[in-house]
């Protein structure tokens, strides 16, 4: 499922699958045959990102909902994913321990790490984090590590991310439960005080590797206030 308000920008009818073309893809990216979206393949020093063209306005509420496979290698599988907002489209960042997201400035990304770098003060466990202008290390997180269940499961599992613009509260969801809320100025302390901004998918393997795809199965508008509210339910 993908739901998202596009501020001032119309979008497809309630329920319709996104279009192909509203998506910029990069590096390994390719489309499979379910509407979704391989980054990369279990591969070593691979890497993968997926661009939505249409930038998201700061200054209103919205979720962005979709679904995400990490892989189904767990002990042995690597790197992860992240969620990233940024003042361009069609950025890459670096493989390994980067997940496609280091070296990004201006951004802010939502880390989705399933392999333990010790250098960068992960924890062992898969966890969540926000981060900030492509930074990786956990030395000045948004949002410190945030332990999650295992997700090198060979399954998909839905993902939404959830702004308040009246707060000014990012929060993500893991299969309907908040698994991490932090409140940050994102357009005045990121973006040079710029509320437009893009939103992508970034993914990478290392010397270990797994398959990250993500999958949008809806492209809806929803009002504000419907942001706020119903968050970790889906839509039947």
């Amino acid at each position: 499922m993908f739901l998202l308000l596009m501020g001032g920008i119309c979008l497809t009818a309630w329920g319709q699958r996104p279009f192909v073309d509203d998506f910029t893809l990069s590096g390994d990216t390719y489309l499979t045959e379910d509407y979704c979206f391989r980054l990369t393949e279990a591969y070593p020093y691979r890497s993968g990102s997926i661009w939505y063209k249409y930038p998201v306005d700061l200054s209103q509420s919205f979720r962005i909902e979709l679904s995400i496979m990490a892989g189904c290698e767990d002990a042995g599988g690597a790197d992860g994913m992240v969620f990233v907002f940024a003042s361009q489209a069609n950025r890459q960042g670096y493989v390994g321990e980067g997940i496609g997201f280091a070296g990004l400035v201006p951004s802010v990304g939502i880390e989705i790490d399933t392999w333990r770098n010790e250098h960068l003060y992960d924890p062992e466990e898969d966890h969540l984090a926000i981060l900030v202008n492509g930074r990786v290390g956990h030395f000045t997180d948004i949002a410190e590590p945030w332990v999650i269940p295992n997700l090198e499961d060979c399954t998909r599992h839905r993902l939404v991310i959830s702004w308040q613009s009246g707060s000014q509260v990012l929060s993500v969801y893991i299969d309907g439960v908040e698994r991490m809320s932090s409140q940050i100025n994102m357009a005045g302390s990121i973006f040079g005080g710029n509320p437009k901004v893009y939103w992508g998918v970034t993914a990478a393997t290392g010397r270990y590797f797994n398959i990250h795809e993500v999958c949008f199965d809806r492209l809806s508008q929803i009002l504000p206030k419907e942001a706020d509210r119903d968050v970790g339910k889906t839509e039947e």
